[in-house]
């Protein structure tokens, strides 16, 4: 996996949590619940579990984004 993108998918150097040095980065922590529910779950990336979109992912992104890539709606 490239180093610098995030267990949660977003490219790190352009997180603006990252560009304010206020990630924590992808080990486990108290902060941020997807690196260490995917570590558990044995994923790289939070869009890779079945699970995904849920309770943790709702509360890191905007809903009615997941709400979206959880629907069969179709774009273009």
């Amino acid at each position: 996996m490239d180093p610098l993108v995030g267990v949660c998918g977003i490219y790190c150097e352009r997180c603006p949590k990252y560009l304010k040095k206020h990630c924590s980065g992808c080990a486990p922590n108290p902060v941020c619940k997807m690196p260490g529910c995917a570590i558990e779950k044995g994923y790289k990336l939070c869009f890779d579990c079945p699970s995904f979109p849920c309770n943790i992912s709702y509360g890191f992104f905007q809903k009615s984004w997941l709400d979206f890539l959880a629907s069969d709606e179709i774009v273009g």
